[in-house]
C-alpha cells in the first residue's frame, strides 16, 4: 500500500466548492521553511496564547497607544496611563464610545473620537474647539504638523507643533476624484488620502495652504470605507479595500494581497466598515491582523505568508484582542470584552487561562493523488508528522492529545473523534499515527488540539490504495 504525503501545514483557504478546497487553520502559525529538504515549504506552530498583564476600570476599549516610553489606553470613557508593571493611571473622560485613533505629536498625544479632537500634554486634556475644525473622525502626524479629515473630500492640516490649532485657509480638496475622504493616513514621509473608493498620496511641499502637494500619477483606484483597517509594517501599507480585497501599498502601488477564497469570505461579512487593522513585529516576522467585530472573526496575514484564523473560546470566534502596541517590550492588546490588557507570550498556550482550540483541515484527499481520478479511496494508516514529547510534568498537558476526525462529504460534517498522544514530556520517539479509517472518494482531515502546550506539526502522510 503506498504512502502519500498529505498537505497539512498551510493557511485557510476555503473555495465555494468544498471539494475543491475547505482549508482552515485556526490559532496554528503557518511558518515558511527555508530548508528546501523539508517535505512541506510550512510548518505548523502554536499561535502565541495571552498572559494577563492589566487590569483597567471600563468595559470597552478603544484604543491604545505607546508614546515616548508611556503606553495610553481609552477605556470606556477613561484615558489612562499604564506603567510598566501593568499599574494604571487614570489621567482624564474621553467622552462618547467610538473607537479612537491615537497620534504623538512632540510631547502630546492627540485623539480623534466621534468627531471630536483631544489632545493630551502630560497634565492636562484638552478639546479641540477651532471652529475650523470639520468633525474629524481621523489624524495624523507629518513632520510635525497633524492632519484631519475634513468635509466634502476635503483635509485640513494644523499648525506646526500645534494640533489644535487649524486655519481655515490649511484645507484642501482630494480632487482627482469626487468620492468623500474618510481617512488621512502617513507613511513613509506621504500623506495618504483615503477615500470611498480611491486614494491619494500628497507630499509635503512646504509651499501653499496647506503645505501639501498631490504625487501627479499617483491615485489608487481602491478606497476603503473601514477607517480602523489602515496599519502599516517596514514596507508596506494596508488597508481593506472597498472591494473586499486587502491590498499593500508602497507608494503608488497598490498590490491586494487576499486570494479569491479569502476575499469572497470577507465580502460575505456584515459590517466591513468597522474592520479594525494593525501591524506587529512578532518575533520577526511582520503579520497584518485584521478584525470583523460584527462578523466575529479575525485574520492574521503573515507577510509574504498565507492567511490563517485568530480565534478565541470554544466557538471559534474572533481573538480577544482589540486594540495593539509594543510597549515595554511586549506585545500587548487590549481586550474588547474588558479594561484588560494582555501580552502576547510564545510560552503561554492558553488564554488568560481559557484553553485555545487549534485546528487544521487539510485539502482534499482523493484518487487523484494515486492517479485514479474519481476510484473509491481506502485509507488504512495515517501518521501526523510532529514534535514529539512536549507533555507537562503535571495536570491538562502531562500527556498532550491530538484529535483526529474526518469529512468525506466537503467539510459538512466530521467523524467521531479519535485521539492519540503527542508523548509525554521525554518521550521524544514517538509516533502519532490512526489505522483502519475506512474508503472515501473524497476526504478532508482535521487535527484538533487544546491543551496547553506547544505543537508543531511538519507534515503528514497516508496509506492510501485504489479499491477495486
Amino acid at each position: 500500500m503506498p504512502t502519500v504525503d498529505i498537505n497539512i501545514t498551510g493557511g485557510t483557504y476555503k473555495h465555494k466548492s468544498s471539494f475543491l478546497s475547505a482549508q482552515a487553520t485556526q490559532n496554528f502559525w503557518p511558518q515558511a521553511q527555508q530548508d528546501n529538504s523539508v517535505k512541506s515549504p510550512y510548518i505548523l506552530e502554536s499561535f502565541p496564547g495571552l498572559k494577563r498583564f492589566s487590569s483597567l476600570d471600563g468595559n470597552k476599549d478603544r484604543g491604545m497607544l505607546e508614546h515616548n516610553g508611556v503606553l495610553y489606553k481609552v477605556s470606556g470613557q477613561k484615558l489612562y496611563s499604564i506603567d510598566s508593571f501593568g499599574v494604571g493611571t487614570e489621567l482624564a473622560t474621553v467622552a462618547g464610545a467610538d473607537r479612537c485613533i491615537m497620534e504623538g505629536i512632540g510631547a502630546n498625544i492627540v485623539i480623534v473620537t466621534g468627531g471630536n479632537v483631544y489632545q493630551w500634554d502630560g497634565s492636562t486634556l484638552t478639546e479641540g474647539t477651532d471652529p475650523d475644525f470639520e468633525t474629524p473622525n481621523s489624524c495624523a502626524h507629518l513632520n510635525n504638523q497633524m492632519l484631519f479629515d475634513g468635509d466634502g473630500g476635503r483635509f485640513g492640516t494644523s499648525d506646526v507643533g500645534d494640533a489644535l490649532d487649524i486655519n481655515g485657509l490649511n484645507y484642501a480638496t482630494a480632487e482627482s476624484n469626487a468620492d468623500d475622504l474618510n481617512r488621512v493616513y502617513s507613511f513613509n514621509q506621504l500623506a495618504y488620502l483615503i477615500g470611498e473608493k480611491t486614494t491619494e498620496p500628497w507630499w509635503n511641499s512646504g509651499v501653499g495652504s496647506p503645505p501639501f502637494d498631490r504625487v501627479e500619477g499617483g491615485q489608487m483606484p481602491i478606497g476603503s470605507p473601514a477607517i480602523h483597517s489602515v496599519a502599516n509594517d517596514d514596507e508596506f501599507m494596508y488597508m481593506l479595500g472597498h472591494d473586499d480585497q486587502v491590498y499593500a501599498i508602497s507608494g503608488s502601488n497598490a498590490e491586494p494581497i487576499s486570494p479569491s477564497a479569502i476575499t469572497k469570505e470577507f465580502a460575505s461579512y456584515s459590517g466591513k466598515d468597522k474592520a479594525i487593522g494593525w501591524c506587529m513585529n512578532l518575533f520577526g516576522n511582520w503579520m497584518y491582523v485584521l478584525t470583523f467585530p460584527i462578523a466575529q472573526k479575525t485574520w492574521i496575514y503573515p507577510k509574504f505568508g498565507e492567511w490563517f484564523e485568530w480565534t478565541a473560546g470554544q466557538d471559534g470566534l474572533r481573538s480577544l484582542a482589540n486594540s495593539y502596541s509594543k510597549a515595554y517590550g511586549k506585545h500587548l492588546v487590549g481586550d474588547y470584552t474588558s479594561g484588560d490588557i494582555f501580552e502576547i507570550d510564545p510560552e503561554t498556550y492558553t488564554n488568560d487561562g481559557e484553553a485555545i482550540i487549534r485546528i487544521r483541515d487539510t485539502g482534499a484527499i482523493h484518487g487523484g493523488l494515486l492517479g485514479a481520478a474519481g476510484k473509491d479511496i481506502e485509507m488504512e494508516r495515517f501518521e501526523l508528522i510532529c514534535q514529539t514529547g512536549v507533555g507537562l510534568l503535571s495536570g491538562q498537558g502531562e500527556d498532550p492529545k491530538v484529535m483526529l476526525s474526518f469529512s468525506d462529504d466537503g467539510g459538512k460534517t466530521f467523524s467521531t473523534e479519535m485521539w492519540g498522544s503527542v508523548g509525554g514530556i521525554g518521550d521524544n520517539i514517538w509516533t502519532v499515527e490512526w489505522f483502519n479509517l475506512g474508503t472515501f472518494k473524497n476526504r478532508i482531515i482535521r487535527v484538533k488540539t487544546s491543551d496547553p502546550v506547544y505543537f508543531s506539526i511538519h507534515s503528514a502522510a497516508a496509506d492510501l490504495e485504489v479499491c477495486i
